[in-house]
């Protein structure tokens, strides 16, 4: 029996190649990033694609030349950092953070949403910036919020096709999308009930749990990830 076929965007990188490593285990994925990796994961299928671009059809086209017109499930988890006194951050920098973001989110999911099963699955990533809402993250923190108020919707149109739609919001984790957040990697620990660093595998676990069977009565609920710093 073949794998399901699972769709991930951002598997280059970060989180999402943490997640990518992992699921290929048990899932046939077909990764989209803007790079392709500098050291491919074997059983990965790659694709060059910009979420708020040309994803969508990329991947589309790569799913047909491996002779699927379906996938199980799908994950975006591609996004950009952005942080600074919004007052001082040029337009064209907050504008290039919320395209990429939020309406790389928006334009990626209307693109590809039709080819998930049903029965399937959606997992969306946030941030805990949004609950947090530090200083110098604005923009940021706008653009991940709206993500968390598209999929709460976008689940209540999915729901007729016992399709689950989730987000998960990771606290701050070192990976090249935060590397100019390394000086407040202390500060962040601390007010964590688990005082420790966040890894990436951290998130494998509950992306693993809205993916799986036992999920089916979950939807449009966001998860934060981060060690106990946001308790709500």
């Amino acid at each position: 029996m073949s794998a399901p076929a699972l769709v991930i965007t951002g598997g280059s990188s970060g989180i999402g190649e943490g997640l990518v490593n992992d699921l290929r285990k048990d899932w046939d994925i077909t990764s989209v990033s803007r790079s392709l990796p500098k050291s491919p994961l074997d059983g990965v299928n790659y694709v060059a694609g910009d979420v708020a671009g040309d994803a969508a059809e990329n991947v589309r086209a790569a799913l047909k030349e491996q002779g699927r017109d379906s996938i199980h499930s799908l994950i975006h988890c591609a996004g950009v950092g952005l942080f600074g006194q919004f007052l001082d951050t040029p337009k064209a920098d907050w504008e290039r953070a919320i395209q990429l973001n939020l309406m790389g989110t928006l334009n990626f999911i209307q693109g590809t949403a039709d080819l998930v099963e049903d029965g399937g699955r959606i997992v969306l990533y946030s941030s805990g910036t949004v609950f947090k809402a530090p200083g110098g993250a604005a923009a940021y923190a706008a653009s991940k919020a709206g993500i968390i108020g598209f999929a709460r919707s976008f689940a209540m149109e999915m729901g007729a096709r016992n399709i689950t739609v989730n987000v998960i919001a990771p606290g701050l984790v070192m990976t090249p999308l935060a590397t100019d957040l390394a000086g407040g990697e202390a500060k962040n620990i601390e007010t964590r009930a688990i005082k420790r660093a966040s890894i990436v595998e951290d998130y494998v676990g509950p992306t693993r749990f809205f993916l799986s069977e036992g999920s089916g009565f979950v939807t449009g609920q966001t998860l934060v990830v981060d060690g106990g710093s946001i308790r709500r």
